[in-house]
């Protein structure tokens, strides 16, 4: 069983341009995450998954020869890195999550794994963990059949949340005890941002794991307030 880090990046990002480039501890916020990505010691490999045009500012900012595929077709270009690095399993990840806990994918892949009838390990629908810590962990013959069957641009951008809305088979992974759904950690804005370098100017080369995140987040309240007015009120039906 082969399992594969993607991460889902491009530049065109809005609120925050050209995000993912973002300087992070003295390195782009994409390299951040790919460094989290490798971790993961259940993971086979960790690769970028990005529009064609994006490629090479990727490679230049991280290293990394980035796998490619249309820009608004992420199940196309997560498919691509599928058959290059010749996955069974994928795990989804996103370029604005530079706090994406490796502790986490390593549970989420062994629950895969495990049960090899189960197609879709995920950890934010229903929301219990913190935004930014969000992944899925896909078998790669259902992102086949999702592909043959999805046909609009929006479900082939947005095709986790229509598998779930369409209430695909899915193990849904909660964190015990305490719902930190309200604890924004995703970068989207520069408040975000301020939250996310001031983590990491405390952690520095440490990997952290989702707790460790969690605890300096409720002991820094004022960091934590920079970005309040942008945390969601998250839902069943909210991605």
């Amino acid at each position: 069983m082969r399992t594969v880090i993607a991460i889902q990046a491009r530049l065109a990002s809005t609120r925050l341009p050209r995000k993912i480039l973002s300087d992070i501890c003295g390195k782009p916020m994409l390299s951040q995450i790919v460094r989290r990505c490798r971790a993961v010691p259940n993971a086979d490999a960790v690769a970028i998954a990005c529009p064609e045009k994006d490629s090479e500012v990727i490679f230049r900012a991280t290293g990394m020869f980035p796998i490619t595929g249309p820009e608004d077709d992420c199940l196309s270009r997560l498919l691509n890195v599928a058959d290059e690095l010749e996955a069974d399993k994928l795990v989804r990840v996103t370029g604005d999550c530079p706090l994406i806990p490796p502790d986490l994918i390593r549970a989420a892949i062994e629950t895969a794994t495990k049960d090899k009838a189960l197609p879709l390990v995920q950890n934010w629908r229903p929301r219990t963990f913190p935004d930014g810590f969000d992944f899925e962990v896909w078998d790669v013959p259902l992102l086949r059949k999702l592909s043959m069957r999805l046909t609009s641009e929006k479900d082939r951008e947005y095709f986790s949340l229509w598998a779930l809305n369409n209430k695909l088979d899915n193990h849904s992974m909660r964190n015990q005890g305490t719902d930190f759904s309200r604890m924004r950690f995703t970068v989207d804005y520069l408040e975000d941002l301020e939250v996310v370098r001031a983590i990491y100017e405390e952690m520095g080369d440490e990997v952290w794991g989702a707790n460790l995140v969690v605890q300096w987040g409720m002991t820094h309240p004022e960091i934590m307030k920079k970005n309040a007015k942008h945390v969601k009120d998250f839902g069943e039906t909210v991605g």
